[in-house]
């Protein structure tokens, strides 16, 4: 190697370079003066011909961070990974390295190599651990490195629109931070005259009913009083307790507006008591949300559960869209939005149920409505297609094929309904109108061991949508026993589990041997990434193999990541960057499909690289090497 170091104390024009040149990449863009100035005043700058390898696990303890200034670094897999060329990640200028070794005081596990004439400036070992005291914007880039890119992202989107960001950031406040209403609340043997005249006084529409503890235990709201006190009569000496809606919905102090938000509309409630270690400390409201955040999740809620015909179901399924798209340029994350897309296309799709079986007779039936893909594992961005299925049983006396008849034209009829609302029929048929999926509970716990058994390519193509099922209505019970049915098939048979193994390694990270990543390309030669096939599909399918192999019933492919990340002893930092790296990709997904761009939307899972500024550029190699790091742990735990 050739080392064109600077001297210990290097010049005032280096100095002034490097600043110059960190001040456009994160997290240096956002350092005070004082403490950039500290760290460039301790830089090195040292040259590295193509070939040479920088830093290796032979170095021991990393003497430097390192920061490529030009050229290419190229880090490979650590010892014992299968090597491809998707499984290299190449690093360019503005970008680092040897970050988590240095806080984790060990060797590289992977060795970088310039893979181009490159200059890095280098920071001492010391200095690195002292500007981790000096700087808390540097001390959150290195100890969360993924999350505090993403943070910078969301900051850009936020830019674009300069009053959503004052809303965003209210809505992303701890509801213990906000003004929320002060409780008004009374004991269980209060009089309803006496109640009432609290809630008067106090100018409320709700009091929270407390025991000794201040404990919630029950709630009445202004809502009530016409059917539970005028209309039934009640004295007005009456404690509160004959009235009051008992075990309230309840949320956290510590947890955000927008899970308030998520509770409100999932539950369909006005009032919202908050708690501190299960005791009152106040009561948030719809309308203190809608204040917020201009637009109103349960207002949409409220209008698809109130809508009557299927044109009223058609303008609720608009809204969800304009909803996401205001949430959205608020800087939400992901996974808050996902959340919320899902809960009220769930509404909506339960709605669309309930009007359509008025006109069937489903006596003597028990069913229930399954969701599939990405709607079974609550993960719904704005442009889906329909996978759903029923699974039933009959009472004594009843036919199963004659049940199946009078389900199948309930099903198809509600999947047209669902199509005109913004969910088109599924082009592979996988609709609770075919009958290949409208099967009685025994006859789907026999489909699935056949998958599970099976060697065939199809079957495991099966298996991997139809097993991240969940129940949407109907009888619950159904979709609870045949969830524990799969979950005593799968864990114990371990071909199945290394078939789906190999199955989520079919698709390797696009990222590139000296390019940033691998790319496809049109007719018209524009390169571009899939994210759903060639991003999203790598977290989901490990999650999935995580989970089936762990016994978790999750579906959810973040919640699957964290309870099986867990059992499987990662660390909590592995288990956080691979959910933000996950939703990282949603967030990019949804960008497209809520674009005001049609031609955009078209194509609403494509990402051109070329396109993304530097910081999503970022965020999105560190997202697929993210990805990457959990084929290498599927690759060694099932030998492949």
């Amino acid at each position: 190697m050739s080392d064109q170091s600077s001297p210990a104390h290097p010049v005032e024009s280096l100095l002034n370079s490097a600043m110059a040149f960190l001040k456009h990449y994160p997290p240096f863009d956002e350092m005070d003066e004082a403490n950039l100035r500290y760290l460039c005043g301790h830089l090195s700058l040292a040259y590295y011909p193509t070939g040479t390898e920088i830093l290796t696990s032979g170095h021991g303890l990393p003497p430097y961070l390192y920061i490529v200034q030009r050229g290419a670094v190229q880090l490979r897999p650590s010892a014992g990974y299968h090597v491809s060329g998707a499984n290299v990640l190449a690093l360019g200028p503005g970008e680092c390295f040897s970050v988590y070794a240095l806080m984790e005081q060990r060797a590289v596990g992977s060795p970088y190599t310039a893979v181009a004439d490159t200059f890095c400036y280098r920071l001492p070992a010391k200095i690195y651990a002292e500007l981790l005291h000096r700087s808390q914007r540097f001390q959150e880039f290195s100890t969360h490195y993924l999350r505090s890119l993403l943070r910078d992202s969301r900051r850009l989107i936020q830019m674009h629109s300069a009053s959503a960001a004052a809303e965003q950031h209210a809505m992303n406040k701890n509801l213990c931070e906000l003004s929320a209403r002060t409780p008004i609340a009374c004991a269980a043997d209060t009089s309803l005259e006496e109640a009432l005249r609290r809630m008067h006084q106090a100018r409320v529409g709700s009091i929270v009913v407390i025991n000794a503890d201040n404990e919630p235990i029950g709630i009445f709201s202004r809502s009530d009083v016409l059917d539970r006190v005028t209309l039934a009569r009640r004295a007005l000496t009456d404690p509160i307790s004959i009235v009051m809606t008992p075990k309230p919905v309840t949320i956290g102090g510590e947890a955000t507006a927008y899970d308030a938000a998520l509770l409100i509309a999932t539950h369909g409630i006005r009032h919202l008591p908050i708690t501190d270690n299960g005791k009152l400390i106040g009561v948030v409201t719809e309308r203190d949300l809608f204040a917020l955040q201009r637009v109103s999740a349960r207002g949409i809620n409220r209008t698809i559960t109130q809508a009557g015909n299927a044109d009223a179901l058609e303008q609720a399924g608009r809204d969800v869209q304009t909803f996401a798209r205001t949430l959205f340029s608020q800087g939400v994350s992901a996974e808050q939005l996902t959340n919320l897309i899902t809960t009220l296309n769930d509404a909506l799709s339960q709605r669309a149920v309930v009007l359509v079986q008025k006109d069937h007779d489903l006596r003597g039936i028990s069913w229930c409505w399954l969701t599939f893909g990405s709607e079974g594992r609550q993960e719904q961005t704005v442009s889906t297609d329909q996978d759903n299925g029923l699974v039933f049983s009959v009472g004594a006396g009843v036919d199963v094929e004659q049940a199946r008849a009078r389900l199948l034209a309930f099903a198809q009829a509600v999947n047209a309904q669902l199509d005109r609302c913004g969910f088109p029929l599924c082009l592979g048929q996988i609709m609770a109108g075919n009958p290949r999926w409208c099967l009685s509970l025994n006859e789907w716990q026999a489909q699935f061991a056949d998958w599970v058994n099976n060697t065939n390519p199809e079957a495991l193509l099966n298996s991997v949508i139809f097993f991240d099922f969940r129940a949407l209505t109907g009888d619950e019970g159904l979709a609870i026993a045949l969830r524990e049915y799969l979950n005593q098939l799968v864990p114990d048979n371990t071909r199945f589990l290394r078939q789906l193994a190999q199955y989520a390694l079919e698709v390797k990270p696009p990222l590139g041997l000296i390019r940033d990543f691998v790319t496809e390309e049109t007719e018209d030669k524009s390169s571009f990434i899939d994210l759903k096939k060639s991003a999203g599909r790598l977290f989901v399918d490990a999650a999935r193999v995580m989970a089936l192999g762990t016994g978790i019933t999750a579906t959810n492919t973040a919640s699957r990541i964290r309870a099986a990340g867990g059992l499987l002893k990662m660390s909590e930092a592995d288990i956080g960057s691979a959910v933000d790296a996950f939703f990282f990709i949603q967030q990019l997904r949804l960008r497209s499909q809520l674009s005001s761009d049609e031609a955009e939307r078209a194509v609403a899972n494509r990402i051109v690289p070329e396109t993304l500024n530097e910081i999503d550029r970022r965020i999105l190699k560190e997202s697929l090497r993210q990805a990457r790091k959990l084929q290498s742990r599927l690759q060694l735990d099932y030998q492949l």
